[in-house]
């Protein structure tokens, strides 16, 4: 896994915004440090140098990863895929 950023805020609900260093593609599941999904990237605005993303939640309340650290999975975690 690769640590990309930190939530800042909720937005919306079940939405929250997260400081990025680099922001990851739209669609993208987002993970907290244990590796479980936090949710996935609806969008990514601000400047290049200092982007944003926006991230629908699932399965928990946004409230609570304020602050926390996201990360996604790195090429070399995703392991093979079966057939």
């Amino acid at each position: 896994m690769k640590k990309i950023g930190q939530v800042l805020h909720t937005y919306f609900g079940n939405r929250v915004i997260a400081k990025v260093e680099t922001p990851p593609k739209i669609g993208a599941t987002i993970f907290d440090i244990r590796k479980k999904p936090i949710g996935v990237v609806l969008d990514i605005f601000g400047s290049v140098k200092s982007p944003y993303i926006e991230i629908k939640v699932k399965d928990q309340e946004a409230k609570k990863i304020i602050n926390s650290p996201i990360y996604i999975l790195s090429k070399g975690s995703e392991g093979k895929r079966r057939r």
